[in-house]
């Protein structure tokens, strides 16, 4: 009888404060419904997606969970530590948070140096009328066009050696198809640029020249070892490249090692949207299929939060966030610079967007045609 009476209570008090929200949401057609519930447009198109349905959907969800935990919990003791350890996590997570983040730069000459100086950078250098990317004739190109930084991409042969060349395979490239992991040096060195007498530069000489030709570097780190991070620190403390060198990469444990090693070091937060479940700077074709790609979009969204809310910057003790250019946006300017954060934008190959970037928002950016760029 007092079951009966509570469960009617219960369905009661729900009806009541989401019966309005029912009623509403049963007209609602089936094309609208589907796109409530696509994570995708939930980001990227947030006006066609019912935000009452989803705040309907996750209060059931809350209860139900509640529920069910609250009945498991009364006969399993394993239930009753999951809850406390789930009431505690938050908390420990925010003091990990505190006492393992990494201060950042404050007032320092040569991080505002680097962030005054740049406007135009080139993405793998200005590569384009047959000039190879990230060659050495690619980054005499960006200086040559107005510009004043290289961007290049960092790779570690098996003998560990640091090389220039974006892909870890140098099959499209070369036309050899072969890991730069599983080469040696003199095997890298072999290797020329597809059509072309042209070799690729090792991570020394790509550092020898833009230092010779008075350009501003960005090091894309793709795996970060303890060799490659001593060079780095040679390299900067050698050539004096603590207001030309930015290092920045997708794998925040990269330069979180690189901030270790040499807090001096001005390091980035690279990111765009939905990197982890898409593989073109578009976002449109996926990088999996079923389950694993809708696993792959949750993660997208949470990496979401912790990019725009500049959480994982901070962490990091990043010096800007390298945001893809579709994710940049006067907003994220401003909370980026009330957190000492500069903002900088990949890759821009649209004349419009660009004078956008440099005369409206003064914001840096890298591009493949350094030469297209408005005056």
């Amino acid at each position: 009888m007092w079951s009966g009476t509570f469960y009617s209570i219960m369905v009661g008090t729900i009806i009541q404060i989401f019966g309005r929200d029912l009623l509403q949401l049963t007209k609602l057609t089936r094309d609208e419904l589907a796109d409530s519930f696509d994570i995708q447009k939930l980001v990227t198109q947030p006006h066609r997606v019912n935000m009452d349905l989803l705040t309907l959907v996750a209060w059931c969800l809350i209860i139900g969970i509640l529920y069910i935990l609250s009945l498991l919990a009364l006969k399993f003791t394993t239930i009753r530590v999951v809850i406390v350890t789930l009431t505690f996590l938050p908390i420990a997570l925010m003091l990990a948070f505190f006492i393992f983040r990494i201060p950042q730069l404050r007032d320092e000459s040569h991080k505002t140096e680097f962030f005054t100086k740049w406007k135009v950078g080139g993405h793998r250098g200005s590569s384009h009328d047959g000039i190879p990317e990230n060659s050495l004739e690619a980054f005499s190109a960006v200086k040559a066009e107005g510009g004043q930084l290289a961007e290049m991409d960092i790779q570690i042969t098996a003998d560990g050696v640091p090389v220039i060349c974006h892909d870890s395979n140098t099959v499209r490239v070369t036309g050899v198809d072969k890991d730069i992991s599983t080469m040696n040096i003199s095997e890298f060195r072999d290797l020329r640029f597809i059509g072309t007498n042209v070799s690729l530069p090792t991570f020394e000489e790509a550092v020898a020249h833009c230092v010779a030709n008075g350009l501003m570097m960005i090091w894309d780190v793709k795996n970060v070892d303890e060799n490659l991070l001593k060079q780095f620190v040679v390299q900067m403390k050698t050539h004096n490249l603590y207001s030309k060198v930015l290092v920045s990469g997708f794998n925040p444990i990269d330069t979180y090692k690189v901030k270790l090693a040499d807090s001096k070091i001005l390091t980035g937060f690279t990111w765009r949207s939905w990197e982890l479940s898409t593989t073109d700077e578009s976002a449109t074709v996926p990088r999996f299929s079923g389950a694993l790609n809708a696993i792959a979009q949750v993660l997208d969204v949470i990496c979401f939060g912790l990019a725009r809310s500049l959480l994982m910057p901070k962490f990091l003790g990043s010096d800007v966030i390298f945001y893809h250019v579709n994710d940049v946006s006067s907003f994220l300017k401003a909370d980026a610079a009330a957190n000492n954060i500069y903002l900088a934008a990949w890759t821009s190959n649209n004349a419009k967007e660009q004078g956008w970037l440099r005369d409206f928002l003064n914001v840096p950016f890298i591009t493949d045609n350094v030469g297209l760029v408005p005056r």
